[in-house]
């Protein structure tokens, strides 16, 4: 049993945290939108094939195909879709530092919702992100002039929001929902289609003669390990540990990122991203901290 939440733990910490790292890879010849669609198509068709296999399948109603089909398009289309697209423009670490805002969006919404309220712990934990973000951009508000990074990191916020929407309607259940994997199969192969689609509509002749053996395996690694291994391995953990100590573990990405960013792609690491990344990360914690009972 230790084993096997040793090797889920890894799974989640290392993979999730290689896939922006991979994304980077693969848009450097693969259009972004076609290479989220293929990554999602292979991933749900492959979790498909596991459940046919299995025997477990099951029917799908009106209700449940209208449900994954809204959390399709808020966390894959929008979500992936865009974080892939923004690492045309912006360094792999960069995208995984503005990806660590998720938390106090949702927070933020669910207090506009009224859903939570605000605490001490909670305004010391935004405030904390705040400045972490104030450091990433002190110097650099000078990019933002520069219309391609501008885009790359508008994109990654639009993405960053509309998975937090995603996450609280997902948070929300249903009475009448589909099994776990059932309905991430079902949201990816949904996605993966919508993504292509728009690929061909923006660049109806987008061509694959310049698609190299670099980008076409780091979109393999993608479907594989950052979509079925790596959501597989997050599942397992659910069941067995609190939902806040995972993600609190979920928040070693970033690092992972920043790290193999710095390794493989030189991309700079300053002092400037190491404290705002600390300050990021800590605030997220802070909010997310729950004594145990």
């Amino acid at each position: 049993m230790k084993t096997k939440l040793y090797v889920a733990l890894f799974c989640v910490a290392f993979f999730w945290g290689t896939t922006f790292l991979a994304i980077r890879i693969g848009v450097e010849t693969i259009p972004p939108f076609i290479l989220a669609g293929i990554r999602n198509l292979i991933s749900g068709s492959i979790i498909f094939i596991y459940l046919l296999s299995q025997k477990k399948l099951e029917p799908i109603n009106l209700h449940q195909l209208a449900r994954a089909f809204i959390l399709a398009v808020l966390m894959i289309v929008l979500a992936n879709g865009l974080t892939t697209y923004s690492e045309k423009y912006i360094s792999s670490g960069l995208a995984s530092l503005i990806s660590t805002l998720s938390p106090f969006f949702v927070l933020l919404l669910n207090l506009a919702l009224g859903n939570e309220k605000l605490s001490f712990k909670t305004t010391i934990g935004i405030l904390l992100g705040m400045l972490g973000i104030f450091l990433i951009y002190q110097n650099s508000l000078t990019d933002l002039l520069n219309p391609e990074y501008r885009i790359g990191v508008l994109a990654l916020l639009a993405a960053v929001l509309s998975w937090s929407v995603g996450t609280i309607i997902t948070k929300k259940g249903s009475a009448n929902s589909l099994s776990m994997l059932m309905n991430v199969s079902l949201q990816m192969i949904i996605a993966g289609v919508i993504l292509t689609t728009i690929q061909f509509v923006v660049t109806p002749d987008f061509t694959t003669e310049n698609w190299t053996f670099k980008s076409i395996s780091a979109m393999i690694y993608l479907a594989l390990f950052g979509s079925v291994i790596g959501y597989v391995a997050y599942s397992y953990l659910i069941s067995q540990m609190s939902s806040t100590k995972v993600s609190v573990l979920s928040y070693v990405n970033v690092v992972v990122a920043l790290f193999l960013g710095w390794l493989i792609l030189d991309e700079i690491i300053t002092n400037r991203i190491i404290v705002a990344a600390s300050l990021i990360i800590s605030g997220v914690i802070i909010v997310n901290y729950k004594k145990s009972k």
